[in-house]
């Protein structure tokens, strides 16, 4: 019997719905394997990053915290009755921290100098170099060769670029009564009060030595601050406090104490007592530019001893009043317009250093020193300054022009 055309057709199709039946459920089980798949390399992946980062803090030697910065000078000098020369330095700043309490910092100096026997010379110093550890929020402890926390000068002002004028204050220099570094341990740390605050640092050193005369007699009763070792049993002791009242003005008050006479020497034990005062004030005026004030002053009182007691040296016995005092006042204005002078900044400092009558050079000293500043960028500085320099009691006054090209990288 013949069958029907209708029928095939049916019978074909069955079969076609089969075929395609069959295979979709193959590819969906086979997609369902893949997704399976998929979603367990996933979370073995998110379990590896998991351990990862449990294991990062305890790996993290510190060297993605290690940062190298610093700044570098030249000078231009040209004084009355001395040699114009050029001369030039770079001292890079080597900062770490490892984890989140723990730092250290270093400066080294590379400078060039001139040695009356060999000619030119570099001279390498470790300005300074200590470790410190955040303790919490209001104190910070360290130790090692640190700026000294004396006033304002050695730890915030003393980069080139920094430092509006070419010269350092007299009271910081090597003649003066201000120390600039301490080799030893200290404490730190501020906490606020109303709309002002507090800060404050104690330290404990290798105390100055006291110049005898014995190979500088031109320097006798002169504290040098040099302490890599100390000249005697006994250690300074130190202290800055500062007050800030309100937004950008800060008032301190510091003082050292030691006894600063070398050990075993005929002279004895030399008391050395060390006060200073500082201000510090950053004003706006009349929204047109700024006006930045800093200032200093120091009193230096060393107990009174005898130089030279039997003669041997060819300037004693001697004896006197061992009280110096000096300080600056320094002034600059920058222009905040937006206009071209706001690159321009001009600065203005007096300075003197007062020494004790009958000591070897009885130089007192009073300096004035007008400038210009040429900001190139935030860092970079080109500097012009006239100086007139007044030396009393037989010292010879001089002036002259200075220049310094800075740069703080």
């Amino acid at each position: 019997m013949k069958r029907d055309p209708w029928f095939r057709r049916f019978a074909v199709s069955c079969v076609l719905c089969a075929l395609v039946s069959r295979g979709f459920a193959q590819s969906t089980s086979s997609l369902d394997g893949q997704e399976l798949d998929l979603t367990t390399r996933l979370r073995t992946v998110e379990e590896e990053l998991d351990a990862l980062k449990a294991r990062a803090p305890s790996s993290n030697s510190g060297r993605n915290k290690f940062l190298v910065t610093g700044f570098g000078y030249t000078d231009f000098t040209n004084l009355d009755g001395q040699t114009s020369t050029f001369t030039t330095a770079i001292s890079p700043i080597i900062l770490w921290q490892m984890g989140e309490r723990l730092l250290f910092e270093a400066e080294l100096t590379f400078e060039l100098g001139y040695d009356d026997a060999e000619g030119g010379d570099t001279a390498t110093d470790l300005e300074y170099a200590d470790g410190s550890y955040l303790v919490n929020d209001n104190l910070t402890v360290g130790a090692g060769k640190f700026l000294t926390p004396f006033g304002i000068f050695a730890e915030r002002l003393h980069p080139a670029w920094i430092n509006k004028l070419p010269t350092m204050p007299l009271i910081a220099g090597h003649t003066g009564i201000v120390p600039f570094t301490s080799v030893g341990a200290y404490a730190r740390g501020g906490c606020s009060c109303g709309a002002g605050g507090w800060n404050y640092a104690a330290y404990v050193s290798n105390g100055p030595r006291l110049n005898t005369g014995a190979s500088e007699p031109d320097e006798a009763g002169l504290l040098h601050f040099d302490n890599y070792e100390d000249v005697n049993n006994d250690k300074a002791v130190g202290a800055r406090v500062g007050y800030l009242p309100t937004s950008g003005v800060e008032i301190g008050a510091s003082f050292i104490t030691a006894d600063a006479g070398p050990k075993g020497d005929m002279i004895g034990d030399a008391r050395a007592q060390i006060y200073g005062l500082d201000l510090s004030c950053d004003r706006g005026v009349s929204d047109s530019g700024e006006v930045q004030v800093r200032g200093e002053w120091a009193w230096s009182d060393v107990e009174d001893v005898t130089y030279d007691k039997n003669g041997s040296l060819g300037f004693g016995p001697l004896m006197f009043d061992n009280q110096r005092n000096g300080g600056y006042l320094q002034v600059a204005y920058r222009q905040t317009t937006g206009g071209a002078l706001d690159a321009y900044e001009p600065v203005i400092r007096y300075d003197m250093l007062d020494v004790p009558g009958g000591s070897p050079v009885p130089e007192d000293e009073e300096r004035w020193t007008f400038g210009i500043d040429r900001w190139l960028g935030p860092s970079s500085v080109v500097k012009l300054a006239y100086q007139l320099d007044d030396k009393t009691n037989g010292g010879k006054s001089v002036e002259g022009f200075l220049a310094q090209v800075a740069f703080g990288f």
